[in-house]
């Protein structure tokens, strides 16, 4: 567990560290807001890319799938995936150079998506150490692609390509190779069980889709009202925030399998002890990353972007409780999903993903910058309460273990 902590939070600092270095060596915020549209667009297109199997991955304690259909199927739904985020690019992107910037953004998030699939077999055996110095590599090594090809070329789309290239090289050359070691990680593809994986956890995706759309939707709307340099200043100072939904998450996320073994067994005691103590954690971490907000925000922010950010640093703090907020809505409907209560997963994250789209436009117009931050907290808020709901009904109605099924 700490080194997945340790390695997961590196590559999310570097992830950070590529929104400051395209602000470095580029001109403006242009470049800025292009990526900040692509990881925006990035983060609809992952989870059709993984079809939110992870969680349902390592909670599979009866094994009622193979490492090789898990592998088969993740290859199935990378490049499905491509498909609507297309028809969804042209739709949506201001110009046709952000269409071709993002698609290479895809790219590397295809990468990240299929090598999520060795992530879970290793979790399952107990090797997170495998997890957390892959994530350690990649992103230290991305950064310093994306920040040499940008200094050298001053070309944003050689930069993402670097990305992508490195990291499917740490895929190809470590991932695999742990991953096969531990369980046979060779693509097992039988149209029956494929077909069986894409009807059984539509409801899955299409949650997970409609979560990662919440906070895309609103900077997309941003990006309409106020343009690409404003949404890149938002993204400078809101994407620090993502390090600590990270590192809430990562101290919950290892314990995903134990939690799902203690719902098979129906040790209800063990089960909601455990639940409390990941929402004790993650209020912790985000106390903790409001008072280094106050404390150091400013001159931390000054001191990477200069005077120019200056100005925006007040979006700092209202975006960590934002992310807290998040955070909690996140790991609440993992819960649910590993209790397999798929269809209240999806209520919630739908109703969240509708208040997104009625309340953005509305909610920038009279708050600018914080009107996306706003958004995502009302967003988020009323879905939590939606699934503290559906895990109430669940753990009072919660019956003899049974093998698969959808508990709601």
């Amino acid at each position: 567990m700490l080194w997945n902590s340790i390695g997961c939070l590196i590559y999310q600092a570097c992830q950070w560290a590529m929104t400051v270095a395209v602000v470095v060596f580029s001109s403006g915020y242009d470049n800025s807001g292009v990526l900040a549209f692509a990881m925006a667009v990035g983060n609809i297109y992952y989870p059709l890319a993984t079809y939110n199997m992870r969680t349902i991955q390592v909670s599979d304690v009866h094994d009622e799938y193979s490492s090789e259909e898990y592998v088969g199927f993740r290859i199935v739904t990378v490049i499905l995936g491509f498909i609507p985020m297309l028809v969804y690019l042209i739709a949506t992107a201001s110009s046709a150079a952000l269409v071709i910037s993002t698609v290479f953004w895809l790219l590397f998030k295809a990468d990240e998506s299929f090598c999520c699939v060795f992530y879970a077999i290793e979790q399952k055996a107990m090797r997170m150490d495998y997890i957390g110095i892959s994530q350690a590599v990649r992103g230290i090594c991305s950064v310093i692609a994306f920040s040499a090809a940008l200094a050298l070329c001053d070309n944003i789309n050689i930069a993402i390509i670097a990305v992508a290239f490195v990291c499917v090289s740490v895929t190809l050359l470590y991932d695999y190779r742990k991953a096969n070691a531990l369980a046979s990680a060779r693509p097992r593809i039988a149209c029956a069980r494929i077909l069986e994986l894409l009807k059984r956890y539509l409801p899955a995706v299409i949650t997970l889709v409609c979560y990662g759309a919440v906070v895309s939707v609103a900077r997309q709307q941003f990006e309409v009202l106020r343009g690409a340099g404003a949404l890149g200043m938002y993204a400078a100072v809101a994407t620090p925030t993502v390090l600590v939904q990270v590192a809430a998450s990562y101290l919950y996320n290892p314990l995903l399998g134990g939690i799902a073994q203690r719902w098979s067994d129906r040790d209800l005691a063990a089960f909601l002890r455990g639940i409390g103590s990941v929402f004790v954690a993650i209020l912790v971490v985000a106390a903790a990353g409001v008072l280094a907000s106050e404390l150091f925000g400013e001159p931390v922010l000054t001191f990477v972007y200069g005077e120019s950010i200056r100005g925006s640093v007040y979006l700092l703090t209202p975006a960590l409780i934002a992310t807290a907020v998040t955070t909690m809505f996140a790991f609440m409907f993992d819960v649910l999903i590993v209790m397999r209560s798929l269809r209240a997963a999806l209520v919630a994250n739908a109703s969240a993903l509708l208040i997104s789209i009625v309340a953005s436009r509305p909610m920038i117009e009279a708050l600018d910058a914080n009107g996306i931050t706003c958004t995502v907290i009302a967003a988020f808020g009323v879905g939590l309460v939606i699934c503290f709901g559906a895990f109430t009904w669940q753990v009072r109605n919660a019956r003899p273990a049974t093998v698969g099924g959808d508990a709601a």
